[in-house]
């Protein structure tokens, strides 16, 4: 790698995806910069954006990385019709300014379409970025066929490494169960970080409130809720359980995240939807057995470390009891599986592809 190698990152998210990525290819001499824009207003820094990619390649820089397009979203008017259409011209501007200028152009696509929405047409906003990549990172299998048959062109898959390093372990399982005040016996079924829609938690609350009375399952919900509406639904659905369930709809700072998993017995993850998910990988990474529904996104994830169930409130009740039946030593095994699977990449071999993705990308 030559010292000429620079990389323009956006957005800057503040995430530890970011984190863990850039710090391993910063460490090996490519010069890497987070397009943050020049002023503290959003709304400015997207009117400069095109500008500013003619600064940063006047100054160097040869490739941009781009990750998630939730910067294009005007804060102030994230829901007016208008604001989307105007977004999504202007974001056809950032990427045939970026191509002109020479910049070679790299997504990663964490997810095919933003969970919220962000311009007039998302689907064509995807579908131009994908026409102007000159290489397109997936997370998984599974990802990468989707990409293809959406007319992606060079397609990599570079799995996420694993992400229990930033959430440091500093309690005991009995401490950390004791502080939720659960009992031994009980299985705990959690459902923890940013709780939106498209993640199911409603449906995990719907299917505890079916479990028979003597099953001694119990549920953890935790983590902001942005949606005043959802959140009033899940209270409503939380206190349907009867008792079952423990919900925080609060942040969950990274001091403290570590808690809950040692206080889990199985990481539950509902979605309707879903393209890639470090929740999931998170949760492997502490070696918790996972439920997830039966989605071909999922389907990389080894049969070994997870109880799939078919998409619906019926079929997820049906593995949460079979969830709660697995001995202690079937846990461990699935639990050691999607450890075993978690750490199958770790962040240097994430570097090293995606230094190798942005080479080729120089020579597309």
């Amino acid at each position: 790698m030559t010292s000429k190698q620079s990389v323009l990152v956006t957005p800057y998210a503040g995430l530890h995806y970011l984190e863990l990525l850039y710090r391993d290819i910063d460490a090996s001499g490519v010069r890497v910069k987070y397009a943050k824009g020049p002023t503290p207003s959003q709304t400015l820094n997207i009117a400069l954006s095109p500008l500013m990619l003619i600064w940063y390649r006047a100054r160097g820089y040869r490739i941009l990385h781009i990750h998630w397009l939730f910067q294009f979203s005007l804060p102030w008017a994230r829901r007016r019709p208008w604001a989307r259409r105007v977004m999504e011209w202007w974001f056809g501007i950032y990427l045939r300014t970026a191509k002109a200028v020479g910049f070679a152009v790299v997504w990663t696509a964490h997810d095919l379409l933003p969970h919220s929405q962000i311009f007039a047409n998302d689907a064509r906003a995807r579908d131009l970025l994908i026409t102007k990549a000159d290489v397109i990172i997936a997370l998984s299998e599974a990802t990468a066929s989707q990409v293809r048959a959406l007319g992606g062109r060079i397609v990599r898959v570079i799995p996420i490494g694993p992400y229990s390093d930033p959430y440091p372990v500093t309690t005991t399982r009995e401490e950390a169960r004791a502080s939720f005040a659960v009992n031994d016996d009980e299985v705990v079924m959690t459902l923890i970080g940013r709780i939106e829609e498209y993640k199911g938690a409603d449906l995990l609350l719907s299917a505890a409130a079916q479990l028979p009375a003597s099953s001694k399952i119990k549920v953890i919900v935790a983590g902001i809720c942005l949606d005043q509406a959802y959140e009033r639904e899940l209270r409503r659905l939380a206190e349907a359980t009867g008792g079952r369930t423990i919900a925080r709809f609060e942040f969950v700072p990274d001091d403290d995240l570590a808690r809950y998993f040692q206080a889990t017995d199985f990481a539950v993850f509902p979605f309707r939807e879903i393209t890639n998910s470090a929740s999931v990988l998170l949760a492997q990474s502490f070696g918790r057995p996972i439920v997830i529904p039966d989605l071909a996104p999922l389907a990389d994830i080894p049969v070994a470390a997870a109880l799939r169930f078919s998409p619906g409130v019926e079929p997820l009740v049906t593995v949460l009891e079979r969830a709660e039946a697995l001995t202690q030593n079937e846990r461990r095994e699935m639990g050691d599986a999607g450890l075993t699977w978690a750490h199958r990449f770790g962040w240097s071999d994430v570097a090293t592809a995606t230094i190798a993705v942005y080479e080729e990308a120089r020579r597309c």
